[in-house]
């Protein structure tokens, strides 16, 4: 769905009094392009004159990354609320997604038929809906074994990851590409080597378009 910020903003309202009463108080809200969380509640703390912990100067970010329905943009937003609450009403938990968040996320759940999780990182198959279109270099490793793989790399690690993929794996070659396929944003952009083995055996195709180049472990350049 088309995420804005004033659909948050109406939610925020909504599930502020439906489900905690109508005390949260408002808070900026900001639009990210995160593809590995689908939302967050960022803020400041600091130790008071008492020497309790407070927190302050919060800010509601919702990523618009992924292609999400409204259940699940809905559900982002009651687990960050969730959050919310229990920071600035000072409550103690056990951990970050502790007994009491808990304790609330099932209790909204039952009551408001929702389905939010302890989990907040998007799922494989979100991140498969993402059409973000970003640069990227991309190794595709020939194993011996016949197997290929893909490695999206750092541009600051391209020469140190050529060189230890060639230590570390059974490799029979290295082809390099430049690609703004957003087929490619769903792998981690790596700092070292590590190759992605990906379920789709017919991945090449998504380079077909793409600029071939040329990488001899000390320079780059096109093919």
């Amino acid at each position: 769905m088309n995420i804005t910020i004033a659909y948050i903003r109406e939610r925020f309202d909504y599930f502020n009094r439906l489900c905690f009463e109508g005390k949260l108080p408002a808070l900026p809200i900001k639009l990210s392009s995160a593809k590995r969380f689908l939302g967050a509640i960022q803020f400041k703390s600091r130790v008071n004159d008492k020497g309790e912990r407070e927190y302050y100067d919060f800010v509601l970010k919702i990523s618009t990354r992924l292609d999400l329905s409204e259940a699940e943009v809905e559900d982002t937003i009651l687990h960050e609320l969730i959050h919310y609450y229990i920071y600035v009403n000072g409550i103690a938990d056990t951990s970050t997604h502790g007994e009491v968040f808990q304790r609330m996320m099932n209790d909204i759940n039952q009551r408001f038929n929702r389905h939010i999780t302890i989990s907040h990182h998007s799922t494989e198959e979100q991140r498969n809906t993402d059409q973000h279109i970003a640069p990227h270099i991309v190794c595709v490793s020939e194993l011996t074994d016949g197997r290929r793989g893909i490695t999206v790399c750092a541009r600051t690690r391209i020469f140190e990851i050529y060189r230890d993929l060639l230590r570390r794996y059974p490799i029979k070659q290295l082809r390099w590409f430049f690609t703004t396929d957003p087929y490619f944003n769903r792998f981690p952009r790596c700092t070292s080597a590590k190759v992605f083995l990906p379920k789709e055996t017919d991945f090449m195709e998504k380079l077909e378009t793409a600029v071939q180049l040329e990488c001899n472990g000390t320079t780059m350049r096109r093919k």
